[in-house]
């Protein structure tokens, strides 16, 4: 089974807690990922709210380190990979992925040259806001109803220049339909569920989902419990739920897997790489075709990607 997951907070647990990516006891590690025959993992460096401008810069600098040298003890298993091509050749040598991302923009400090910078030494998605307010706009428990800053803006734009793709999970509202005014280029929701179902600040409407499926974007089905179901069946079956309400608006080809493997809460169904393979089956139980289970598992996000080159 191949597995492409769009948003982790992985790396930066292994950071703030000094565990290794090769073997832990979080929701991912190496050894967790052995069932899988092929891996993609965006992992992200998750900006907490309270860092701002140099200690924004700071923190990232600390935490894509730790990032770097956790790949770097791992040469035969993963590699990180800064572009479509480098995905491609690591997986025809048998290794995994590793995607670098942001969570939060934070990280740019609100400056454009920041940016550059991250984009130099490959963060290949940058979410644009955590649950606060940053540089770039307000995120979905800011309590801010405004939209995009005129700096958020702008960085989309450069993003979409540079083929950083961007993140709209965490973003309030009027931000979201910012940027789908701001930028020409598909964008994703990298860990996101539907409000239709669970109805939660973090969840998106059933208009969002549609501006994503005209826009060829990606929406990546999140793992917490909190924001699949509000009562205690928060497993396989709530996962399905959400899946199958983005079919029902046409959006199979959105469809893709974003866990928030070791950043939240979640069901003891889910709360490990290696259950991937049991979730794949059940969905295969519940009448999915192969093919769309194979599309949300694996080939839209990778098709995004290739797309972006």
């Amino acid at each position: 089974m191949n597995f492409f997951d769009l948003h982790c907070d992985t790396i930066t647990e292994c950071y703030s807690q000094k565990k290794e990516l090769f073997d832990n006891d979080m929701h991912v590690s190496m050894c967790k990922a052995k069932c899988l025959d092929r891996w993609c993992q965006v992992f992200a460096v998750w900006m907490p709210d309270e860092y701002r401008e140099q200690a924004a810069i700071d923190y990232f600098d600390c935490v894509h380190t730790y990032f770097l040298n956790e790949i770097d003890k791992n040469p035969l298993y993963i590699n990180h990979c800064k572009n479509y091509s480098e995905i491609e050749k690591c997986l025809s040598e048998n290794k995994s992925a590793a995607i670098l991302s942001v969570e939060g923009a934070s990280a740019c400090a609100g400056s454009l040259d920041r940016f550059d910078y991250l984009s130099s030494i490959g963060v290949k998605l940058i979410t644009l806001t955590w649950n606060g307010s940053n540089e770039v706009g307000h995120g979905s428990l800011s309590g801010c109803d405004d939209g995009l800053t005129h700096f958020g803006k702008a960085l989309v734009r450069e993003m979409e220049r540079k083929k950083v793709i961007i993140d709209v999970s965490h973003l309030n509202v009027k931000g979201f339909f910012d940027v789908a005014q701001t930028t020409a280029a598909p964008f994703v929701a990298s860990h996101s569920n539907c409000e239709h179902v669970r109805s939660c600040p973090r969840n998106l409407s059933d208009e969002q989902i549609k501006v994503l499926i005209e826009r060829n974007g990606l929406c990546g089905i999140n793992f917490c419990d909190y924001f699949l179901s509000e009562g205690k069946n928060n497993g396989f079956e709530a996962v399905y739920k959400h899946i199958a309400h983005i079919l029902d608006l046409g959006g199979e080809k959105i469809l893709s897997l974003g866990s928030d493997f070791d950043g939240c809460s979640m069901s003891t169904e889910l709360d490990s790489l290696d259950k991937m393979p049991a979730l794949y089956e059940y969905l295969l139980s519940k009448g999915l075709l192969k093919r769309t289970v194979d599309d949300l598992f694996f080939e839209n996000a990778y098709s995004f990607f290739k797309d972006l080159d």
